[in-house]
C-alpha cells in the first residue's frame, strides 16, 4: 500500500499546479486543472464518482461523497492541490526523486504527500462499507492564496458538514488552533513634478515612509497586549512598499501592503480602525487604508469527541503526539463562520513546506496513512 502512496505522491509532484495568485494564467505550470484530471481519474478508477466544483472559471476542486447510515451528518476530509511558486528552487520542482527515504519536489510536503495518503485511506474505508455517517473527500484549489475552493464548498454545504479534518504537514501532531490574517493596503497620493523643482510637486513617498515607521512601532505595541495561551501575540509586518516611476520625477503614488496575523475573536474591520488611528493620523491626511483580504482564525475545543477520536488514532503511530497551535492559515478558515469543528493533521514537516529543496519523509507518509485509517475505522466521535 505504501508503494501506491509513494507513486501517487510522485505523480502529483510531476503534475504542475502552481497557484497563479491574482492572475488568470492557467498555462503550465499554473493552475490546478491538471491535478483535477489526475485526482478525478484516480478516484474514478477506484469506483468513486467525483464531482467537479468550479469556484471560478479555470479554478476547480474535486469532491466525492460516500453515504453512511446517518445521512444527516457528514465528516469532511480535505487537502489542497495547489502549490507555491518554484522560482529559486535548488532541485527540479516537477521531477520527483526518491532518495534517502524522502520524496523530493514542489508540493511533496505541502500538500501532495498528505493528499495522497488521505485519498488512499478514504478509498479503503469506503470500500469497507458500513460508514457511520456520510464521508466526503475534497481536494481544493486556491489554498495558497485565496482559499477559493474551500470557501466555495463551505458556502455550498453550510449546515451539512458535521466536522472536518484538513490534511497539512503537521509532523503528525493535531492542530486545534491557528491564527487568522488580515491583509491591508495603504496608499498615499501626491503630485508629479520634475525632480529639479520638487517644490512644484508633492512627494507621495514621504508620508508613506512616516506610515511605515509608525507601523513598526504599532507592531511592537501589539506584543504588549494579552497573549493567547496557544497562539501567543498577534504579529504585524509591512511586506511590500512600491512608489515612484522614474528617478527624476517626484512620485505621485506610493503603496505599502501589510500582513496582520490575528487571534481568534478578532474583527478585521476593528483591526483596520486600529491601524488608521495608530498609523495614518501620524503619517498625514494624504494616506488611505483598506482591507485587501482576510481569513478567519481557527480554534476548536480539544475536548470534543471528534478531536479526541482523531488523537487516539494518531497516538498509535506517534506516541509523542501533541495538540498544538500554528501561526499560519489553512483552508479550515473557510469553515469557521459556519461553526464547523475542524482540526488539521497530516504527515510531513511544516519546516519543509515552500522550501528550495522541498521533500516529505516516506516514514511520515506511512504513519500518516496508518493514522487516517485508524481514525476512519473508529466511530469518528460524532455521536
Amino acid at each position: 500500500m505504501m508503494d501506491e502512496v509513494i507513486q501517487l505522491t510522485r505523480d502529483m509532484v510531476a503534475t504542475a499546479s502552481v497557484n497563479p495568485q491574482d492572475s488568470d494564467d492557467t498555462n503550465p505550470p499554473y493552475g490546478e486543472q491538471r491535478m483535477v484530471e489526475l485526482v478525478g481519474g484516480w478516484l474514478g478508477e477506484a469506483g468513486l464518482r467525483a464531482e467537479i466544483l468550479e469556484s471560478r472559471p479555470g479554478r476547480e476542486s474535486v469532491l466525492v461523497t460516500a453515504e453512511g447510515k446517518d445521512s444527516g451528518k457528514t465528516v469532511l476530509l480535505s487537502a489542497h492541490m495547489d502549490t507555491v511558486e518554484v522560482k529559486g528552487m535548488s532541485i527540479e520542482p516537477f521531477d520527483p526523486q526518491v532518495r534517502e527515504g524522502r520524496i523530493y519536489g514542489r508540493g511533496a510536503c505541502d500538500d501532495k504527500g498528505p493528499l495522497a495518503t488521505l485519498m488512499v485511506a478514504y478509498r479503503d474505508r469506503v470500500r469497507q462499507g458500513n460508514l457511520p455517517c456520510n464521508l466526503a473527500l475534497l481536494a481544493t484549489c486556491g489554498e495558497e492564496h485565496d482559499m477559493a475552493g474551500a470557501r466555495y464548498y463551505a458556502e455550498r454545504s453550510a449546515g451539512k458538514v458535521t466536522a472536518a479534518i484538513f490534511a497539512e504537514p503537521t509532523e503528525l501532531n493535531v492542530v486545534v488552533a491557528h491564527k487568522g490574517v488580515v491583509r491591508m493596503r495603504m496608499c498615499s497620493k501626491g503630485k508629479n513634478a520634475h525632480s529639479s523643482t520638487p517644490e512644484l510637486g508633492t512627494n507621495a513617498i514621504y508620508p508613506m515612509a512616516r506610515a511605515v515607521t509608525a507601523v513598526e512601532e504599532f507592531a511592537r505595541q501589539l506584543k504588549t497586549r494579552s497573549e493567547h495561551p496557544r497562539l501567543g501575540h498577534e504579529t504585524l509586518s509591512v511586506t511590500i512598499v512600491e512608489g515612484g516611476q522614474q528617478v527624476n520625477i517626484i512620485p505621485e503614488n506610493c503603496r505599502a501592503e501589510i500582513d496582520w496575523r490575528i487571534l481568534p475573536g478578532r474583527d478585521p474591520k476593528q483591526c483596520l480602525e486600529e491601524l488608521r488611528e495608530a498609523v495614518l493620523a501620524q503619517a498625514g491626511s494624504e494616506l488611505s487604508a483598506e482591507i485587501m483580504n482576510q481569513y478567519e482564525s481557527m480554534e476548536t475545543d480539544e475536548k470534543q469527541p471528534f478531536v479526541r477520536a482523531l488523537c487516539e488514532a494518531v497516538k498509535y503511530v506517534n506516541s509523542s503526539m501533541k495538540m498544538v497551535a500554528v501561526p499560519y492559515v489553512t483552508d479550515a478558515s473557510a469553515f469557521v463562520e459556519h461553526q464547523i469543528p475542524t482540526v488539521i493533521f497530516g504527515p510531513g514537516s511544516p519546516a519543509q513546506a515552500h522550501t528550495q529543496d522541498e521533500y516529505v519523509e516516506i516514514e511520515q507518509l506511512k504513519k500518516g496513512l496508518a493514522a487516517y485509517k485508524g481514525f476512519l475505522e473508529g466511530d469518528w466521535g460524532i455521536g
